[in-house]
C-alpha cells in the first residue's frame, strides 16, 4: 500500500506497467481497458490512504505508556537512573528520569564525588511538568535511591499529583534502604519512610529479601521460600497490588546456585530462575535493571507470569554479556537486543505458579 501510495502521488502519470499494457487509442465497439484500469488503480489508491489514515490515527491514540523515574543517577558506571533508564526506553517506554543524587559512581567503590539535590529539587521538576500539561501523560512513577528521608515526601507528593492527573498512573516502589557491608549507603530515617509511608502509597513494591524483612517489622533474616512468601502476603494487606522479590538467594529452592525472583500477587504467586554466572564483584544495579524492565512490561501490557519471565530473561542477558566482556559494570549496551528479546528457553527460564 505505501509503494502505490507513493509512486502514484509522486507523479500524475500512470503506473508503467498500466502505460505498456494500455492500446494507444480505444478500438471503436469495445470496451476501454485503459480507462477501467485507470479507475482501478485510482480506487486501489483510495483504500490504501484510507488505510494509512486510520492506521495513523490509532497510532497516535494508541501513544507509548511514560514512566517519571526518580533515583540517583551515577555518572559512570550502572546504577539507579543510570541502570533503569536505558532498559526501559529500549524497550519502548518513553522514560522521564529524576535524579535524587548525582554521584560520580555508585558509592560501593568506596569513594566518590558529587551531591545530594534537595527534597524542593523534586518538587519544582514536577511544578515544570505540571505548568506544560505534561502530568497527565504521565503512566506510572518509579522511585529508587534517596538521598534523604525528606525526599520520601516529595516522591509521594509528586505520586499524588500524577495520579490526581491521571487516575490510572501508578506507583512502583523499589525501596532500597542500603547495606553498609557492601558499601551501599542511605541516609538515616529513608528506611523507615519506605516502612511507614511508601508501603501503603504504592501499587508494586520491589524489595529484596533483607528489605522486605524490614518492611514487615522483622529483625531477622528470612531464611527460606515460606517466610519470604508470608512476608509479602502480608504487605499486600497494607495496600500494593504487587510484590516483586528481586533476588532470593540462599533463601530460594535452588539455594543460590540459580538466580531466583518471586512474585505475589492478589492474582497468584510466581516463582521464576535464571542461570547465575560467577563473578569476582558481582555487579551493583542489578535491582535497579530488574525493577524497571518488570514496570516497562507491565505497561506494555505482559501479564504478571509474563512480566516476571522476560525479566529474569533480561536480567541475564545483561549477566551475560557483562560476564563475557569481564567488565564489573553492568553492560546494558551491548546486551541490549537480548535484553529486548530474551531467549528463555535457552536460559532454561520459564515461571511457575505456586499452589
Amino acid at each position: 500500500a505505501a509503494s502505490l501510495i507513493c509512486s502514484y502521488s509522486s507523479s500524475p502519470r500512470l503506473p508503467g506497467c498500466l502505460r505498456a499494457v494500455a492500446p494507444a487509442r480505444p478500438q471503436p465497439g469495445r470496451p476501454r481497458p485503459l480507462r477501467m484500469a485507470v479507475l482501478s488503480a485510482r480506487r486501489r489508491l483510495w483504500e490504501a490512504r484510507t488505510v494509512a489514515r486510520r492506521r495513523f490515527s490509532a497510532a497516535a491514540v494508541d501513544r507509548r505508556p511514560t514512566v517519571l523515574s526518580i533515583q540517583s543517577h551515577v555518572v559512570s558506571g550502572a546504577a539507579g537512573n543510570s541502570a533503569a533508564v536505558f532498559p526501559m526506553r529500549r524497550l519502548g517506554v518513553d522514560v522521564w528520569p529524576l535524579n535524587t543524587v548525582q554521584f560520580s559512581n555508585h558509592t560501593q567503590y568506596g569513594k566518590w564525588t558529587g551531591h545530594v539535590f534537595r527534597p524542593e529539587h523534586i518538587t519544582q521538576i514536577a511544578d515544570g511538568l505540571e505548568a506544560i500539561g505534561a502530568l497527565p501523560k504521565c503512566d506510572a512513577v518509579l522511585s529508587g535511591y534517596l538521598g534523604s528521608e525528606a525526599q520520601g515526601a516529595a516522591v509521594l507528593d509528586a505520586v499524588r499529583r500524577i495520579r490526581g492527573a491521571n487516575p490510572k498512573a501508578i506507583y512502583c516502589c523499589d525501596p532500597v534502604m542500603g547495606h553498609p557491608e557492601k558499601g551501599c549507603i542511605v541516609a538515616p530515617g529513608v528506611a523507615e519512610f519506605f516502612a511507614r509511608d511508601a508501603v501503603p502509597a504504592a501499587d508494586v513494591l520491589c524489595p529484596n529479601t533483607l528489605e522486605l524483612a524490614f518492611l514487615v517489622g522483622q529483625q531477622e533474616a528470612l531464611a527460606s521460600l515460606d517466610e519470604i512468601r508470608a512476608a509479602a502476603e502480608a504487605l499486600l494487606k497494607r495496600g500494593p497490588s504487587a510484590v516483586f522479590v528481586k533476588h532470593l538467594g540462599k533463601a530460594g529452592r535452588e539455594g543460590g546456585r540459580r538466580f531466583e525472583m518471586l512474585l505475589v500477587t492478589a492474582e497468584g504467586t510466581w516463582i521464576v530462575s535464571a542461570p547465575l554466572l560467577p563473578f569476582d564483584r558481582p555487579p551493583v544495579g542489578v535491582g535497579d535493571l530488574t525493577s524497571g524492565v518488570f514496570l516497562a512490561r507491565r505497561l506494555l501490557g505482559s501479564s504478571w507470569e509474563k512480566a516476571l519471565e522476560l525479566t529474569a530473561g533480561a536480567y541475564h542477558a545483561v549477566m551475560a554479556a557483562t560476564s563475557r566482556l569481564g567488565e564489573y559494570e553492568l553492560q546494558l549496551v551491548a546486551a541490549q537486543d537480548a535484553m529486548a528479546s530474551p531467549s528463555l528457553a535457552e536460559a532454561g527460564i520459564k515461571a511457575e505458579r505456586l499452589g
